[in-house]
């Protein structure tokens, strides 16, 4: 288990959850910090918000994902289930910047 590795998790209906604890986090302790993400299905309706971004196939998920990059949910690792894939770092680069902005870390 790694940072910005996208698993299952139960939480919220599961649906993929994206790994966004340090490295150290997630090789000494028991619980990680993750961005809520939900799949999209066909013709579900969808606007994407400034402190959301997408994943897809390229971050090895199956279809269109949306993540919540300004609000963070703490899990069990013995939660997470079948690893998805790994977060592209352009979308890594993406999601660091509208967490920071999504926190008021820059002062807004």
């Amino acid at each position: 288990m790694k940072p910005w590795e996208i698993w299952d998790s139960p939480l919220f209906g599961g649906h993929p959850r994206v790994i966004v604890s340090n490295t150290r986090r997630v090789d000494l302790k028991s619980k990680v910090v993750v961005l809520k993400c939900v799949t999209l299905r066909p013709g579900q309706p969808f606007r994407l918000h400034e402190l959301n971004t997408t994943l897809d196939r390229e971050d090895g998920l199956d279809t269109t994902t949306v993540c919540e990059c300004d609000l963070f949910y703490t899990v069990e690792k013995a939660a997470l289930s079948n690893r998805r894939g790994l977060v592209v770092w352009e979308s890594q680069q993406d999601i660091a910047r509208k967490m920071i902005q999504g926190l008021c870390v820059a002062g807004r």
